[in-house]
């Protein structure tokens, strides 16, 4: 369990079940959202949908993340794949079933300006 906990942290992307809007769960990428100083391995974690069906340009609420095809780049992503901010989800720590890289700083601070302004 100390290594589940210390893989998750604010800005790293985990892979878990994540139901869409009709309530069917599928395996996919999240980004953790949850404060590190409020991760608890027995509370729930707040996470964003993270999808690679988004148009181009992205629409409003999407957040292109770094890729590459061999996955040598800070996600860890294989896909061109976008953060969906208004794709909000609450997951176990119990759920995650793997753990990809982190989010940079930069792109973080874009998906919290947009998570502001859905809040507004």
């Amino acid at each position: 369990m100390r290594e589940r906990q210390a893989a998750l942290r604010y800005g790293r992307i985990v892979y878990a079940w994540v139901s869409d809007r009709n309530g069917y769960a599928k395996l996919r990428p999240a980004l953790v959202l949850t404060p590190d100083v409020s991760l608890d391995p027995t509370a729930p974690i707040v996470a964003a949908a993270i999808t690679t069906t988004f148009p181009e340009p992205p629409g409003p609420h999407c957040v292109k993340l770094p890729w590459h095809p061999s996955g040598r780049v800070s996600t860890g992503l294989r896909q061109r794949s976008a953060v969906v901010t208004n794709w909000l989800t609450t997951i176990s720590p119990s759920d995650v079933v793997g753990y990809g890289g982190d989010v940079p700083r930069p792109i973080m601070d874009e998906i919290q300006r947009k998570l502001t302004e859905l809040n507004e």
